[in-house]
């Protein structure tokens, strides 16, 4: 399916939306940038702060949900995460509680972590690094994860936060982009390949109705966001 054009929207007209919506929302974000994420080096798990770039989306992505009432946020414990996360609860409305979880850390790449995705430091991590690259969904880097351990992080989540999807209430949850992936299969449904496939850019919140078992995709620019419904796809750019 082609992407469609957008819902556009301020943030008194996302609060409205979300509000007309509900009562239950849960909204799903990602950090701001880091310099690894800006140099291509593989993450993973390492603790790197935000850059000063992610910083200006922090705020700009604090202001546009700063009218929707947020019961609580929850944020994986890594720096990047945290450094989004805080700004975000401290300008909202509703002033909501930070509650921090190591099952929301981003997938570990173990040996790769560090590594830039243009050229390995030597021929056994280029060996691994194409590995993985051919099936980042199963393959288990030396010292890391795969997506089935990760998605299984994610089971137990919702698990131990079951309101997350009971209560009448909006929550947001600050992850990584894989992490995220997970979520959204998580609650969509889907197959390992169609979560791998969904896109999460700094930019991107995803709205996750749970009544109606809707999800909206809004891409965030500056003070405005841009509303459809489904999810990004990394394949051509459509919304599934």
């Amino acid at each position: 399916m082609s992407a469609t054009p957008g819902i556009a929207a301020n943030e008194t007209q996302l609060a409205e939306f979300i509000r007309e919506r509900g009562p239950h929302c849960l909204i799903v974000a990602r950090h701001g940038e880091t310099e690894w994420n800006a140099r291509g080096r593989l993450q993973g798990q390492q603790d790197i702060p935000l850059n000063s770039r992610g910083h200006s989306q922090v705020l700009e992505v604090a202001r546009f949900l700063r009218k929707v009432p947020l019961t609580r946020v929850h944020a994986s414990t890594l720096l990047r995460c945290q450094q989004t996360a805080m700004p975000i609860a401290g300008a909202n409305v509703a002033q909501p509680d930070l509650v921090s979880s190591d099952l929301l850390k981003e997938v570990a790449l173990g040996i790769l972590e560090g590594e830039m995705k243009d050229q390995q430091s030597t021929d056994e991590l280029t060996r691994h690094y194409q590995s993985f690259s051919k099936d980042e969904i199963s393959y288990r880097i030396p010292g890391g994860e795969n997506l089935h351990d990760v998605y299984a992080r994610v089971q137990r989540f919702f698990t131990n936060y079951e309101a997350l999807l009971q209560d009448q209430a909006i929550y947001l949850i600050i992850g990584h982009r894989n992490l995220n992936k997970m979520i959204l299969k998580h609650l969509l449904g889907l197959s390992f390949e169609e979560g791998f496939r969904i896109e999460q850019e700094h930019q991107r919140i995803y709205l996750y109705f749970n009544g109606s078992k809707e999800l909206w995709s809004c891409w965030r620019e500056g003070d405005s966001g841009s509303l459809t419904q489904g999810y990004a796809s990394t394949m051509n750019n459509s919304y599934a």
